[in-house]
């Protein structure tokens, strides 16, 4: 059998998985007990017919007609083709309905037992994986050859920013049980041809989008719908902003959709620079250009989903509404039907971009309206998993915590999923006894009215509580906290326990002594060289605005920072730090070891972000004079470093923003801080 024949085939099969997919949707109407099975059965049906979709596309394709594999799919389309049958004769009950109603019954009673269901849903993944792996090795051999005339390096991705990425395999999903009517509002979205091209899902620090978001991208992979995902987050490198955010879509989308490639491929060709544009031009030659051209060749057009997370910890605010304003125009695209997910926080940026676009373009759901007993009742079953974890693990053989204590919990977390996360990682603390631990959070909630407080407040007061008789040492305590966890909640890249003792003139130990008391909000890696990071923003959020004794003045923090910044710069800065052989050497010649052990961490943070922290900072006439006196003496050694980080682009930016925060030197004259007056680099990047 040709591709063609195969092709036909495959058609009759996702025509009977249609009629599957509703006479499920009649059960889930009539037959209520019966519910989850029924769900569970119409998502496996709808996982295969779209893998049975992307194989009739590629069968009818030219490639499809010669290559083997494929044409080997026969016996196991027929095999497909026979069991979907013999599963609709076992569905369709229309007769039976018909008998019924005739004497006088109204129910309708769903017809596959337990046992039989997990028989077919065997069955289905069995087909769904075959037919998988069949498309995946014809695919590979065609992207081989696209591969040998595509250079992929030009096109840079973010690559720890996708779903299942390393650096998030911690993170979690929604429990099940929860979170059901949202997760399925969510995918008929997905599925509804008439629904609007953008889900928009803003909620408050903490109400838990970002697991919302991994669960909707699973469920999108698993139905073969997820199109390319991209999870900002603040402070983490290429997460933190938009530079690669179109790049990284790109790649993505095209594993999903092979036919962009030839597109791609020209844009890169045309353009070897395309992927350091603006972010209009990354968008138009690299996402909406190649999808106009790809061929619909009379198919029905494919659903492909992209998940973006936490836009609102996008860097650049006016970065964040142009992404808003490009993505609908994705619409244009008839070959394929783009939908975005996106969630954020409701912030003025996020919501200035979404009025720039017309209301029929998206629709948006607030998560922190959700009715509370909603929100209530899923809070509760979390807490009721984790608690039950907490028991096995710990051997707490006793009924623990009690009913209670547990609707207590609740009360203390709605609605903030992240209060009760962190509620629960403070007493699952290895390191302590867990009775003890709740019995404390409990003791403390009394005192305090803001949810965050009630969270937060008893892990800080811990670090007092062995000190309460000794007010120096109280004092000490909080002196460090301010200098180390108060710089690490704003800093704007990590760093780690090492790179901060350089950076605060703090010894190592003392630091990861330090922070061991914050372990429940701080993520603290064994490796004294990975990079210290707080679990959630909302953690930074409390700390600079909390009404206690562990307030976070910020702009005098960013102040501090800055002059450390200027301190650690004019200690270790100097003329030719790499000791190059020349002035025209390029950086991709200068070695990679020797460039990080003269330009350390804190040192490289220093130099790119010391400016940064000056703008959100109050400038006093003595710290002008300081920040001058650097410039005097280091400008073009600060140059120089920042060329050999590779971001001599940024050099003129940074200045620029340097003479609105300090226009004129002390005595009336200007700072006069341009790179043509200053000299230029002393030697070329490359």
């Amino acid at each position: 059998m040709d591709g063609l024949s195969s092709a036909a085939s495959v058609i009759a099969v996702i025509q009977l998985t249609g009629s599957l997919v509703k006479l499920c949707g009649g059960y889930i109407q009539e037959v209520k007990n019966a519910r989850d099975e029924i769900l569970t059965l119409q998502r496996a049906i709808t996982g295969l017919q779209g893998t049975l979709e992307d194989l009739q596309k590629f069968l009818q394709s030219n490639d499809g007609k010669t290559l083997s594999t494929s044409s080997r799919l026969v016996s196991n389309i027929t095999d497909c083709l026979s069991g979907i049958r013999a599963l609709e004769a076992r569905l369709d009950s229309g007769k039976g309905k018909q008998l019924m109603r005739k004497v006088g019954l109204r129910a309708l009673k769903w017809p596959l037992k337990r046992t039989d269901l997990e028989g077919v849903i065997q069955n289905l993944e069995r087909y769904k994986s075959s037919f998988l792996l069949s498309l995946q090795m014809d695919q590979s051999s065609l992207m081989v050859g696209v591969a040998q005339d595509m250079d992929l390096g030009k096109l840079e991705g973010a690559m720890e920013a996708g779903y299942e990425s390393f650096s998030d395999r911690d993170e979690v999903r929604c429990l099940q049980g929860t979170r059901i009517e949202l997760l399925q509002q969510i995918m008929e979205w997905v599925i509804s041809p008439s629904q609007k091209c953008v889900f928009w899902l803003k909620g408050m620090a903490g109400t838990g989008k970002s697991t919302i978001s991994r669960t909707v991208a699973r469920s999108l992979k698993d139905t073969n719908n997820l199109g390319a995902s991209f999870f900002f987050k603040r402070g983490e490198g290429d997460r933190g902003n938009a530079k690669k955010f179109f790049p990284t879509l790109t790649r993505q989308l095209m594993l999903r959709i092979p036919e962009l490639r030839s597109g791609v491929h020209k844009a890169l060709h045309d353009d070897p620079d395309i992927a350091s544009k603006s972010l209009m031009e990354q968008f138009e030659k690299l996402l909406l250009q190649p999808l106009l051209k790809v061929d619909q060749l009379g198919r029905q057009p494919q659903t492909a989903v992209m998940v973006i997370d936490a836009l609102d910890e996008c860097e650049h605010d006016q970065d964040v509404r142009n992404i808003i304003r490009l993505l609908p125009l994705l619409q244009k695209a008839k070959a394929v039907r783009l939908r975005i997910f996106l969630t954020s926080r409701p912030e003025l940026p996020i919501r200035l971009g979404f009025s720039d676009i017309a209301d029929h373009d998206y629709q948006d759901m607030a998560l922190h309206e959700v009715p509370e007993e909603v929100t209530e009742n899923d809070i509760h079953l979390f807490l009721q998993d984790r608690f039950a974890k907490i028991s096995h693990d710990r051997n707490i053989s006793e009924v623990w915590p009690g009913d209670d204590v547990i609707n207590e919990l609740v009360t203390m977390s709605v609605p903030l999923f992240i209060s009760a996360a962190t509620v629960c990682r403070y007493i699952e603390n290895s390191k302590w006894e867990p009775k003890l631990r709740l019995a404390e959070l409990l003791r403390d909630q009394a005192k305090y009215v803001s949810r965050m407080d009630k969270t937060y407040l008893p892990i800080l007061t811990r670090l007092l509580d062995d000190q309460e008789s000794d007010e120096s040492e109280q004092l000490q305590l909080l002196q460090e906290f301010q200098k180390i966890v108060g710089t690490i909640i704003l800093l704007a890249v990590p760093l780690s326990i090492n790179a901060l003792a350089r950076f605060l003139r703090i010894g190592a130990d003392q630091i990861s002594n330090r922070l061991d008391s914050f372990r429940s909000v701080i993520s603290i890696p064994g490796d004294r060289d990975q990079p210290v990071r707080i679990l959630h923003l909302s953690f930074r959020d409390f700390l600079v605005q909390a009404k206690s004794k562990f307030l976070v003045d910020e702009s005098n923090k960013h102040k501090e920072i800055v002059l450390l910044c200027l301190e650690n710069m004019r200690s270790h800065l100097r003329k030719d730090i790499c000791n190059l052989e020349g002035p025209g050497t390029r950086r991709a010649e200068i070695d990679p070891q020797s460039l990080r052990q003269r330009l350390t961490p804190e040192l490289q943070y220093s130099c790119r972000y010391w400016i940064h922290h000056l703008k959100q900072s109050p400038v006093s006439f003595s710290e002008a004079e300081f920040v001058l006196l650097f410039l005097y003496e280091h400008f073009l050694h600060w140059v120089e470093a920042i060329s050999l980080l590779g971001l001599a682009s940024e050099v003129v930016g940074m200045v620029n923003a340097l003479q609105k925060i300090i226009p004129v030197c002390p005595g009336g004259s200007h700072t006069n801080l341009t790179l043509t007056e200053q000299g230029q680099s002393p030697f070329r990047n490359g």
